[in-house]
């Protein structure tokens, strides 16, 4: 197989910038929206959202692949087979590409920007050469797109309004030239979109980790601490007891033998246990 990797001497964030504008105040989808067993109309509108696949030649024609529903992960895995008789109308081999992506729809208001980790997006041509999208692959969080919902756009050059010459669509830079006759002839384009494990109904998003961890932390703190007093305490304890049956033993001059009782040693065992219950509600059938 046939790999090819664009390298221009930028970094992935560098190559994602220049893709659609991100936001480190983005929300997580499970926060405001999950499955629910006992909340119908938060479960359909969880389970509605989805996602597919389109291809716009130069002719701008749109075209689609099937609809994709997000998982009870959060996760959308879209697979797009783009025709070559879609790519080329004439027959002559010399397919032009416009435009060709992935668009998620039917996201609830309010949450956008939203993190999302996109991974393996990959376009493999029908001659088996596989692009690697590199750019796309270090997304983290996407904003809506002015026609609604999210559309990554795969374009070989940047869409520029007429009027204001504003740069509405940024480039790929991995499929630069492709808008040259017989630089796209087909094939599958491909990645999974991660929107992050859906939170538990009432409960804190599985995505965010930094309050288990406190939990745990605060948990093997007092478990330190609860085993350092209660140690400390018995040793005590067990010192006081050998001094006074020391004591009692040197007065009694009579008897035949003091009578030393040992302390019986024993461990004290603290187990934390720290951790959050994992509810993962499935749809109702």
């Amino acid at each position: 197989m046939k790999i090819k990797k664009f390298v221009a001497g930028l970094s992935a964030a560098v190559l994602a910038a220049t893709m659609m504008s991100l936001s480190v105040s983005a929300a997580k989808l499970g926060d405001v929206v999950h499955p629910s067993e006992e909340d119908s109309k938060m479960n359909d509108s969880y389970y509605s959202i989805g996602a597919m696949g389109f291809y716009m030649g130069q002719d701008w024609t749109w075209n689609q692949g099937d609809w994709v529903g997000i998982d009870d992960t959060g996760k959308i895995t879209v697979e797009y087979k783009i025709s070559k008789v879609v790519t080329d109308k004439t027959m002559s081999g010399k397919g032009t590409l416009g435009d060709m992506g992935v668009m998620v729809a039917n996201l609830p208001d309010g949450v956008y920007p939203v993190d999302v980790k996109i991974s393996d997006a990959k376009f493999v041509a029908e001659d088996g050469t596989t692009t690697v999208f590199d750019s796309l692959n270090s997304i983290t969080s996407l904003d809506e797109d002015p026609e609604g919902g999210i559309r990554i756009h795969i374009r070989p050059t940047d869409e520029v309004n007429d009027e204001t010459g504003e740069v509405t669509k940024k480039a790929c830079p991995e499929v630069a030239g492709w808008e040259k006759e017989g630089a796209f002839n087909g094939g599958t384009l491909s990645m999974t979109l991660d929107f992050g494990v859906a939170s538990a109904e009432g409960g804190e998003s599985k995505t965010d980790a930094s309050k288990a961890d406190s939990k745990s932390d605060a948990s093997s703190s007092k478990a330190d601490t609860s085993k350092k007093d209660v140690s400390s305490s018995k040793a005590d304890a067990n010192k006081t007891s050998a001094a006074a049956a020391a004591s009692s033993k040197a007065s009694d001059n009579t008897s035949k033998a003091a009578e030393t009782g040992a302390a019986v040693g024993g461990a004290l065992a603290v187990i934390a246990l720290a951790g959050t219950a994992v509810i993962v509600a499935k749809r109702r059938k």
